[in-house]
């Protein structure tokens, strides 16, 4: 009976492990792990069938490598949330003309930006953040959609 706890036990260290650290192994060995609790909890007297054991075992496994595996998704697609990567692609608003440097108001601040092409931008006007090069933000008029944002490889802090 020992024995089966500490199976038990350890099954559910392993399959939380799965959780936070995906790669299939700590799953399987988790799931291992719980149909020998539950194997070695029937030889000690308590009655559970077989089909329970497995079925139990599966269905948790299943559920905590899917869980797993969703959570991986979402690290890899995250996008930035924070610094000034996150302001690369965003809309902002021009707010002091840029002739080609003034200001613009983008995510609740004012930021000094400077205009990528020979082009006056007028205050209200929406700019795209195409870049940051220290702290001034290179833009272009909103309405072009030819150029792609930079891979934020220019930034110089």
């Amino acid at each position: 009976m020992t024995w089966a706890i500490v199976l038990l036990v350890l099954a559910l260290v392993l399959l939380v492990a799965e959780a936070h650290l995906p790669g299939a192994i700590l799953g399987v060995l988790g799931i291992a792990a719980l149909v020998g609790s539950g194997l070695l909890f029937r030889e000690s007297g308590v009655d559970i069938p077989v089909p329970v054991i497995i079925g139990a075992a599966l269905v948790i496994g299943l559920l905590i490598i899917l869980a797993a595996r969703k959570v991986q998704d979402a690290y890899r697609t995250s996008r930035v949330m924070t610094g000034w990567e996150e302001l690369v692609g965003q809309t902002a608003e021009v707010r002091e003309s840029l002739d080609p440097e003034g200001q613009v108001f983008v995510e609740g601040a004012l930021w000094r930006a400077r205009v990528d092409q020979a082009a006056r931008v007028e205050v209200g006007e929406k700019v795209k953040v195409q870049s940051v090069d220290k702290l001034t933000l290179v833009v272009s008029p909103a309405g072009d959609t030819d150029q792609a944002p930079s891979t934020g490889s220019e930034k110089n802090v």
